[in-house]
């Protein structure tokens, strides 16, 4: 069987079970089922971007109630029918989102929960004082809705109306997910500045997943005004948001099958709390249920934060038998000879025809400056950077190298100075525009994707070298693309000598595999300009030597290379020119020889005459045997 067919198999299931449902279940269990699928796809909308792009939205029910009252509005005023007025009523849903997407979701945290909460009041607030759309009263007396030249006007009828709606809506949730776009929300979510940094424009995707949100809960409301048959102002109360956002929580974050489940817990839930409250607490009203739902939250919060998806995972270890194989991380062990026949054949994949021609100035930093407060992190530095080399920049701790690469790669803005990027200013811009220009890096403090693999690390990477959007992915219309990636990105892992491990969770690695899957997914970008900040950190004696031939390699490719690394004998072996910081300012620019036997190296960073001579014999005898023909001397 196929991977393709094998994926549809779930829904296939799911889609068979909800009509058997609808058809044998009791009236009044099936009704409760028509609100858990009508909420449930305005749940799956949220578990998008909760989940994915990280984003939490307390006023989600804002988006349910512009979808119903401009269904009410076209369906009772204007006579449309039912298929006429849905796409337009899903359409206006996302037209807001858009609109009040732009400025909220600049926001980070609880200042973006609370702005949508206050979206949730004013929607409110505009329908309650609207006397067109009926005031408090709201708009009535609704027609069912038709569709197919018939009828439906049961709970029956509803709900196996409703089954085809919610098998599609996850299947394209789902799909996206598992796409380009989807990928890249995942690394948004773990580290946002690792994601910039190869290339995603992380405030344009995270505002397309909210207008699709949207576009989910704006269906739901469609869905809503027809059953009811009536839409006033409660639909945007605080507490249909908090409903949603339950069934998004307790069915586990980041899961678009726990967004449905958790619906259909949360609206039994709904009901027993709704048929028990008054018993427990006479006169109790909604707010003693809205209070029921907040306990229930922060429960699951503090107990199962991962959801019943969390749950079931448990479940399934326990009752799986273990599989050696899945369990711990065995690398398989390869020659030297062997490596080095992966690395030629992945660079034949990787490497780019279009790079500079050697010497020509690719990076232009002048007069790059840094102060925070009374301190000065970097002061003054200039440099310029010719295609083909590699510069390495070392100094003591605190000397400013990091903050120099934060700035070169935008992570950073500079309080003065210039950088140029193929003759492009990159200073004070996105990392996501140094990286479509070309440049990309490694991280000091490792900024891996801890949510998924060594490969699904690595096709992060590949994201500004395809181009299917959030529609093609979710239509699965991005297979060829797919397959590109596939390729490319093990290319990428094999060049690390990371083949054995490219399906492990990157979290079970040590920390200098980590190390080398930043190296992986940086080359994977296919970078002209690649930037490592302390890439030698954390590895074996071995795995120093790999990388150090990889890097020599890697620039016969044409690319460039700034490198921060406190071994020193590494990097007057490997580097063409050095610069030195110290207290952030630039104090020796020349070639290794030159640095290591410049006074004020010595007496800032190198030590004495004698620790500095050592280290250049280090550095030249490493170069005698890195460099060397394979099976001879240099």
């Amino acid at each position: 069987m196929s991977p393709m067919i094998r994926r549809q198999i779930p829904f296939v299931a799911l889609a068979i079970f909800l009509v058997v449902f609808g058809l044998s279940a009791p009236q009044n269990v099936v009704d409760i089922g028509v609100y858990a699928l009508i909420y449930g796809l305005a749940a799956i909308g949220l578990s998008l971007l909760m989940g994915l792009a990280g984003q939490v939205s307390l006023g989600h029910a804002a988006f349910i109630a512009v979808g119903a009252y401009t269904q009410a509005v076209l369906v009772s005023k204007a006579n449309l029918p039912f298929i006429a007025a849905a796409p337009i009523a899903v359409i206006a849903s996302m037209i807001v989102a858009l609109i009040v997407g732009l400025p909220l979701l600049r926001l980070r945290g609880h200042f973006l929960a609370l702005a949508t909460l206050g979206l949730g009041i004013i929607i409110g607030v505009v329908v309650t004082e609207s006397e067109a759309l009926g005031s408090t009263s709201g708009l009535y007396g609704l027609p069912s809705l038709s569709f197919g030249g018939r009828t439906y006007d049961t709970a029956q009828e509803y709900f196996l109306l409703l089954t085809p709606v919610i098998v599609i809506g996850m299947w394209l949730a789902v799909n996206l997910v598992k796409s380009r776009t989807g990928r890249a929300l995942s690394a948004v979510n773990d580290s946002e500045v690792a994601a910039e940094c190869l290339g995603v424009d992380t405030f344009a995707l995270r505002l397309r997943v909210f207008v699709l949100s949207a576009g989910y809960a704006g269906l739901a409301g469609v869905f809503y005004a027809h059953w009811l048959t009536i839409v006033n102002p409660s639909v945007t109360h605080f507490e249909v948001s908090v409903k949603i956002l339950l069934m998004v929580v307790l069915g586990g974050l980041g899961t678009v099958w726990g967004a449905l489940i958790g619906a259909v817990a949360v609206q039994a839930l709904d009901e027993g709390l709704r048929a028990l409250l008054p018993v427990i607490i006479p006169g109790a009203k909604g707010e003693v249920q809205l209070i029921g739902f907040g306990v229930i939250l922060v429960l699951v919060i503090i107990l199962m934060p991962g959801g019943l998806a969390q749950l079931w995972s448990r479940v399934r270890a326990r009752l799986s038998k273990p599989d050696p194989a899945k369990h711990g991380v065995h690398e398989h062990e390869i020659s030297q000879d062997e490596q080095r026949e992966l690395l030629d054949k992945s660079l034949g994949i990787l490497a780019r025809t279009d790079h500079q021609p050697v010497g020509t100035s690719i990076l232009k930093i002048e007069g790059l400056t840094k102060r925070y407060g009374g301190v000065t992190a970097l002061d003054n530095l200039s440099l310029d950077i010719t295609a083909g080399e590699i510069v390495a920049l070392i100094g003591p701790n605190g000397a400013g190298k990091t903050t120099a690469f934060n700035m070169i790669t935008g992570v950073l803005p500079p309080t003065e100075g210039s950088v140029k990027l193929h003759g492009k200013e990159v200073a004070g811009q996105l990392p996501h525009v140094a990286a479509n220009l070309g440049a990309t890096r490694t991280f000091q403090n490792l900024q891996t994707f801890k949510s998924t693999t060594v490969l699904g690390n690595v096709k992060v990477a590949r994201h500004l070298r395809s181009k299917a959007g959030l529609l093609r992915g979710m239509v699965m219309a991005d297979r060829a693309e797919e397959r590109h990636i596939e390729t490319t990105a093990q290319a990428a892992v094999d060049a690390m000598a990371l083949t054995a491990l490219a399906d492990h969770p990157i979290a079970d690695l040590a920390f200098g595999k980590q190390r080398q899957v930043e190296v992986a997914r940086a080359l994977a970008l296919e970078p002209s300009l690649l930037l490592l900040d302390e890439p030698m950190a954390g590895l074996s004696g071995a795995e120093r030597d790999s990388l150090s031939w990889l890097l020599r390699k890697v620039k016969a490719t044409g690319v460039t290379i700034v490198l921060v690394e406190h071994d020193v004998a590494a990097v007057m072996a490997l580097a063409d020119r050095v610069a030195v910081l110290d207290d952030g300012k630039l104090i020796s620019l020349g070639t290794p020889a030159e640095v290591t036997n410049d006074p004020v190296v010595i007496a800032a960073y190198l030590g004495t005459d004698d620790e500095a001579e050592a280290t250049v014999e280090k550095a030249a005898a490493e170069y005698a045997v890195d460099s060397a023909p394979e099976g001879g001397t240099r």
